[in-house]
């Protein structure tokens, strides 16, 4: 599942819902600023790679319109972070 996060943590129930109740997406929240999501559906992986990020960008937009400056970076699942 990609996991998502986003540059401000204050609007990340809004992010969730907005996943959940419009595109019926599943998704659990593992840190303060991150999210594990799953569209549902018939999707390849890049497919479903892609439908995210458009449905990501529009609620981008969506927060700019409203005076907000956030962004929320997607990574695949396979990327690993560095240890410190």
């Amino acid at each position: 599942m990609p996991e998502l996060r986003i540059s401000d943590p204050t609007l990340l129930a809004d992010l969730a819902t907005y996943l959940r109740e419009h595109h019926g997406a599943v998704v659990e929240q593992t840190g303060d600023e991150t999210l594990l999501v799953q569209l549902l559906g018939s999707y390849s992986a890049d497919g479903m790679r892609l439908a995210l990020d458009l449905l990501l960008r529009a609620w981008e937009s969506a927060q700019r319109a409203r005076g907000g400056d956030v962004t929320v970076a997607v990574a695949d699942g396979n990327e690993k972070e560095p240890r410190p």
